[in-house]
């Protein structure tokens, strides 16, 4: 669950844009509960199969936004 965690604060720390992050087997209540955390449901775009997509904006081209929309 490191991994999604981390890939949750790297796209918000990047300078500008979006960051796409894909997680594997998010069917699963873990892979689920912790996507919809750290990730959050609001940034969740669709999943195929197994797959979610996540676009997780920059924050910090706006110092004010909350860390889910």
């Amino acid at each position: 669950m490191g991994a999604i965690y981390t890939a949750g604060l790297m796209g918000r720390n990047r300078e500008d844009g979006e960051t796409d992050v894909f997680v594997h087997n998010v069917n699963r209540v873990v892979e689920d509960k912790f996507s919809k955390a750290f990730l959050c449901e609001g940034y969740f775009r669709e999943q195929e199969g197994r797959i979610g997509r996540f676009t997780i904006p920059s924050h910090r081209t706006r110092s004010r936004r909350s860390f889910c929309p």
